[in-house]
């Protein structure tokens, strides 16, 4: 039986979700249970995705009772939103989840970029021969800066997009997740106190200059709204929208790198 987990930042629940449906449907999923599970499980359950929610706690049981049954794992772990304005926060989560999973699975998958540049070493740091440890990853082996960089396609792609801007405008990037959530993000992100204030989301927006969004279209359907919030967005904050293609590439990818080496070392 293979055994693997995804540990991941809560904004990549549609790529998790697309991932899930395309090649682990026929697993056993496990996911972690969480105070935010709720739009995950939904999109789950609108894939029909058969799934056990637990608590931490009860992993090592479960993880036993599915092994005498000679059943196929896939354990996913989500993390609240990356906090960019504490990037030593976030590598202190990621490190400790994943090392907390190691013991009851033959690898591991996370979801990020560089968040900071304090996930850089990951793999090296984190990687054992019995559960080897991968990061996104683009085409050409580059871990992306962020988010967006992901959905982008990776760092070739992203650095075009933010060089091809409105010399001297800002550009903030909603994919649908972030979009859906941009009022938890501006305060997990430290862009504000008051996630409803947006008085004064408004100021920090006119200081950093902020004069686009850029709405990055993944192709994912999970989140219905994505249009309308944008729109609302572009009018609230009196930004111009800049549409951009996203892509499921970069995780799609790393995934598909990530199953054959795991795969090889079962063979």
């Amino acid at each position: 039986m293979t055994k693997i987990a995804f540990v991941s930042c809560r904004i990549y629940e549609d790529e998790l979700t697309y991932l899930t449906a395309k090649y682990e449907k026929n697993k056993k999923i496990i996911v972690i249970e969480t105070d935010f599970i709720e739009t995950f499980e939904r999109k789950l359950i609108f894939e029909k995705i058969s799934y056990l929610k637990i608590k931490p706690e009860d992993l090592e049981k479960t993880i036993h009772e599915f092994e005498n049954e000679n059943e196929d794992v896939l354990v996913i772990q989500l993390i609240e939103f990356s906090m960019e304005s504490k990037p030593d926060k976030i590598k202190d989560l990621v490190y400790d989840k994943i090392e907390w999973l190691q013991p009851f699975v033959n690898g591991v998958l996370a979801f990020y970029g560089l968040c900071g540049n304090v996930l850089g070493q990951l793999e090296e740091d984190l990687s054992k021969p019995e559960c080897p440890v991968h990061i996104l990853k683009d085409e050409n082996g580059f871990i992306s800066d962020d988010c967006i960089g992901v959905s982008l396609g990776g760092r070739n792609r992203y650095i075009s997009v933010l060089k091809s801007g409105t010399r001297g405008e800002g550009t903030f990037f909603l994919t649908p997740m972030q979009a859906a959530h941009w009022r938890e993000l501006a305060y997990s992100s430290s862009v504000t106190p008051d996630p409803n204030d947006d008085n004064m989301i408004r100021i920090v927006f006119e200081y950093s200059n902020y004069k686009n969004v850029g709405k990055v279209s993944t192709g994912l359907k999970y989140e219905e709204n994505f249009n309308e919030i944008v729109d609302d967005f572009s009018k609230r904050f009196n930004m111009k929208i800049i549409e951009y293609d996203g892509t499921v590439s970069v995780v799609e990818k790393s995934y598909e790198k990530f199953a054959k080496e795991i795969e090889q070392k079962k063979s």
